[in-house]
């Protein structure tokens, strides 16, 4: 019996602005998962619609193999525009949500998302938590039919809190809100909890070391805004190959004991191994 491959979510979410056709052509190399094309706020008021034309057009002439492609939509009223512009295409596996919280907004845009896009392809929806009410609001927005992933976007909810800008080397000031994003998208089964964006993208190894924190914390990928942090996302969020098979080998050994009738026992380190202790590796693994 072959061994089974678990799907994983993406490791890497780069944000590419939607206006920008130079930093579009280069989207598809940067080796990202996921590309989010952004029509809020990296484009200016005045070029909102030129983005949105831009997206389609991505969108439409997007290859069948490549990285995901999910779109950052507007606020209110031109989000909703936003989506069903590219609902229309066909070609889009996900919108995200900006400032998302409880509400008719909401409620509007999972409407859209439930009518599917064109050809009948399945949208999934991703709420960027980016405020205060966002963040308390979780209870109720993150286990909504067609919600799939949770973004924490810190540099708005810091704003929202009156806090300090995060400093290069990263802190851990807002690790309650990581906290609970992850708690909410363990709790509503959803694919992952997406790490936020870091500003400082001179710093490649301020990046990493904090991708490793963000890791260690539950988060299963993060937010770029510049292709030099994809590499780096993808090595920390990305599974090791010595891990994996020191998964396999725990799983191997608990089943071994189990017919032997422990189900509970001191692996060669002294570590107590037991159906808790095993999940990770189940997860990691795909072995149920």
């Amino acid at each position: 019996m072959s061994t089974p491959v678990p799907v994983r979510p993406p490791r890497s979410h780069l944000y590419v602005p939607a206006d920008q056709p130079r930093f579009l052509r280069a989207a598809p190399r940067s080796g990202a998962d996921a590309l989010i094309l952004d029509l809020e706020d990296a484009v200016a008021p005045v070029r909102k619609d030129e983005a949105r034309a831009a997206a389609v057009a991505f969108a439409d002439e997007r290859p069948a193999e490549g990285p995901e492609l999910w779109i950052r939509i507007n606020e209110g009223a031109r989000g909703r525009d936003d989506a069903r512009a590219l609902l229309a295409t066909g070609r889009v596996d996900g919108l995200w949500m900006p400032k998302a919280t409880a509400g008719a907004d909401l409620d509007a845009l999972l409407a859209l998302v439930a009518g599917g896009a064109d050809g009948g392809a399945v949208v999934a929806l991703g709420l960027l938590v980016e405020s205060a009410t966002g963040l308390l609001s979780l209870g109720d927005t993150a286990g909504r039919a067609g919600v799939r992933h949770l973004q924490l976007g810190e540099v708005d909810l810091r704003a929202d809190l009156r806090m300090a800008p995060d400093p290069a080397p990263g802190d851990h000031l807002l690790d309650w809100a990581r906290g609970l994003t992850v708690a909410h998208t363990a709790a509503h089964a959803l694919a992952s909890a997406v790490a936020p964006v870091s500003v400082h993208t001179s710093d490649p190894e301020a990046f990493r070391a904090s991708s490793v924190r963000l890791r260690g914390l539950g988060f299963q990928g993060r937010a770029c805004i510049h292709p030099a942090q994809v590499a780096v996302a993808n090595k920390v969020f990305g599974v090791d190959p010595a891990e994996l098979a020191d998964a396999h080998t725990l799983l191997d050994l608990f089943e071994r004991r189990l017919t032997e009738g422990s189900g509970a026992f001191r692996d060669s380190a002294g570590a107590m191994v037991d159906a808790a202790t095993v999940r990770r590796a189940r997860e990691l693994t795909g072995r149920s």
